[in-house]
């Protein structure tokens, strides 16, 4: 967490130092082009205009052109700096007002395509921390499995303990049953696929955790996210909120950095509240 953070304030002071360096190199082009033109308004006032080439330089032609060269080079860089600040702000509005709500695991699921098709080798990685992936697990293994199956990709499956859920008196009695289905078909699948996926340079990892999830989602190499919360229902029971809140790859605000956090806060309290793991390189070793 401590890494995360320093590396979250390096990449927050790239952008601060050069705005900073910006700044100052619009200032000295400013003063440039006001001295600029307060010495061309005065050159053509006789009594300053002598003063001028007495005690400062005298204007002739090839002054003149340097002074023009200078100020078009000025003029061009302006309208550069000017350009990228436009295109910044349309980016800011653009991401502001793009829909930052999915409302099922398929449009979630729709960044592992983006990411094999244009992300890097090192983007690929996929955190789940789920409830029973009751719905979650029969997607991603679609994916794994489809005709043009991906390689090179290291994932992360957590999802709730059947023993915990079994005893745990706030969540509902049903996911243990759920979620024990599901554990039973990620391993038989790990056992079936551990060949294959090693070659393709595929880890799955599967991680029981024992603690009520309230923060619960998704977690990309790319630096994507969803987040979505447990509810409270009227009837008293603990149910998922019907949605996932997108966090875009891109997005370095404040808020954005806070809910990582966030959400890698639950990771690690998943993780912390795991008697185990199993994953696919264990698979392959059993099957030796």
């Amino acid at each position: 967490m401590h890494a995360k953070r320093s590396h979250e304030r390096k990449r927050q002071a790239g952008p601060n130092l050069a705005g900073r360096l910006g700044r100052a190199w619009e200032a000295v082009t400013t003063a440039l082009a006001l001295l600029t033109a307060i010495y061309l308004i005065l050159n053509t006032i006789g009594a300053t205009r002598t003063l001028l080439e007495r005690y400062v330089v005298k204007l002739d032609g090839q002054l003149l052109a340097a002074i023009v060269a200078v100020m078009l080079e000025v003029v061009l860089i302006a309208i550069y700096q000017l350009g990228r600040q436009v295109r910044g702000v349309r980016d800011t509005v653009a991401a502001q007002t793009e829909d930052r709500i999915a409302y099922n695991v398929s449009e979630v699921l729709t960044t592992l395509d983006e990411i094999a098709e244009r992300g890097r080798r090192r983007e690929r990685s996929l955190d789940v921390l789920g409830l029973t992936l009751n719905t979650t697990w029969p997607q991603i293994l679609a994916w794994l499995t489809s005709h043009d199956p991906p390689s090179h990709w290291r994932i992360r499956l957590y999802y709730l303990d059947p023993d915990f859920l079994a005893e745990c008196g706030e969540l509902p009695a049903d996911w243990a049953g759920e979620s024990a289905r599901s554990q039973e078909r990620m391993r038989e699948m790990l056992l079936r696929e551990a060949g294959e996926f090693a070659q393709r340079g595929i880890e799955v990892t599967l991680i029981h955790y024992a603690c009520v999830p309230i923060v619960h989602g998704l977690r990309f190499g790319n630096g994507a996210m969803f987040l979505s919360y447990l509810q409270w229902s009227e009837a008293g029971k603990i149910r998922p909120f019907n949605f996932y809140e997108r966090i875009p790859a891109g997005d370095t605000s404040v808020r954005a950095s806070h809910y990582r956090d966030l959400l890698e806060n639950w990771i690690n309290r998943a993780a912390y509240r795991s008697s185990g793991e199993w994953n696919s390189d264990m698979a392959a070793a059993e099957l030796d």
